[in-house]
């Protein structure tokens, strides 16, 4: 399914990159936030969190720029980069950062599962969008090497 209008193409993968990091941003704020801050004392898994927030508005940004760039192999690019923020926010939880020491905490129980959940399924859906997009284009010529050879 790719709509097109005045060379702006819309695709499925398009469609689910951008849902999925805007319910990551809203769902790590709301429905799997990290443990809260009690009084004076603050947990090493709010700054997991807090590091997850901002990498999920950086993840909604560039699948909303995603949506509206014509040109596939720019896609691609955006495509590996994303992927690569996803890969980055499944190694914070418990790994770059600490969480809570305690197995039963809400940061252990729901923010590490969820996170894996969402930031696998994105990883993948780009991983494969990307295939798509430079095996598409892998046999085509780029329009600076046609000029180059007619200098």
């Amino acid at each position: 399914m790719i709509i097109n209008k005045n060379k702006c193409k819309i695709a499925f993968t398009d469609i689910l990159f951008s849902g999925l990091s805007i319910l990551y941003l809203v769902g790590i704020k709301l429905w799997f936030p990290v443990c809260g801050v009690s009084g004076d004392m603050v947990m090493s898994c709010h700054w997991a969190g807090e590091v997850l927030f901002a990498l999920s508005v950086l993840l909604v940004i560039i699948s909303l720029i995603h949506m509206v760039i014509p040109d596939e192999r720019i896609k691609a690019g955006i495509d590996i980069s994303g992927a690569g923020i996803a890969v980055l926010s499944l190694m914070i939880p418990g790994n770059i950062i600490n969480l809570c020491k305690n197995s039963e905490m809400q940061c252990r129980t729901n923010t590490s599962l969820w996170t894996i959940i969402f930031m696998a399924v994105i990883c993948a859906a780009l991983c494969a969008d990307a295939f798509i997009y430079l095996r598409l284009h892998s046999g085509k010529k780029h329009s600076r090497d046609n000029t180059e050879k007619s200098l």
